[in-house]
């Protein structure tokens, strides 16, 4: 059985000397046994009792709450509570780090889009950021509607070449009601949206053709702007007052 000095046992669980010795006067920590010049040894069930402590500490729990979960028969019942406690914090914790990290990662992206770090860009950025769950959410109502019609015309096209000439009809309704929904989509998609020039950081909402036929990118639209008379890439949000 492996022992250890108070100053290894310090050492392997990366204690300060004075932390063990602490917690030894204070009954808590109680060497396995002692040298015959009275030093203190600690086994591994010891390394496993100041890890335990060590741990408790953290939680911000009492020297007289310790001892008395220590010596309590259901201590280990206690500390696999504590221990799903804090397991639960730290998910919570790195959920919310990691949106921390996703919304930086967004602001870089969008700070390409504008020629300067100016307060009224960081403002831009921030509504921005606030309007893109809106912006998802009309995409994906677009999907909704657009991916079982195109399946449906393909599908029907298919079907049109196995079968032969004699029901092209289908077809041609089939792709007479596609134009027609991407008529409706289109224009709910153009009042749905608008663009921030990053010359001078107005909200804008340009004229639809050019909207619909500019060229574009999944976030941006090179399109000019009604303020400072560019037609520059501008970033595409939702419309203030737009219905989601």
């Amino acid at each position: 059985m492996s022992l250890y000095t108070t100053g290894e046992l310090a050492k392997k669980c990366g204690v300060s000397v004075r932390t063990v010795q602490y917690y030894d006067e204070r009954g808590i920590l109680v060497p396995t046994d002692l040298t015959e010049g009275g030093r203190r040894l600690f086994s591994e069930d010891d390394v496993a009792t100041l890890e335990t402590i060590c741990f408790l500490r953290d939680l911000d729990i009492s020297i007289k709450d310790i001892a008395e979960i220590l010596e309590s028969d259901e201590s280990k019942k206690v500390i696999e509570l504590l221990l799903d406690e804090q397991e639960k914090n730290i998910q919570v914790d790195v959920k919310r780090k990691t949106e921390q990290l996703e919304k930086i990662k967004s602001i870089r992206g969008a700070l390409s889009s504008f020629k300067d770090g100016s307060q009224k860009t960081i403002h831009d950025i921030s509504q921005v950021m606030e309007e893109k769950d809106k912006l998802k959410k009309m995409y994906k109502k677009m999907g909704i509607i657009l991916i079982p019609l195109e399946t449906a015309e393909i599908v029907t096209f298919v079907i049109c070449i196995l079968k032969g000439i004699w029901i092209w009809i289908p077809l041609f309704v089939a792709l007479a009601v596609h134009v027609i929904c991407a008529f409706f989509m289109v224009d709910y998609w153009y009042k749905q949206t608008e663009y921030i020039c990053p010359e001078c950081h107005i909200r804008f909402q340009p004229k639809k053709m050019e909207a619909v036929f500019g060229n574009h990118t999944p976030k941006m639209r090179k399109l000019t702007c009604p303020n400072c008379k560019r037609k520059i890439w501008s970033l595409e949000v939702y419309r203030k007052g737009g219905n989601s």
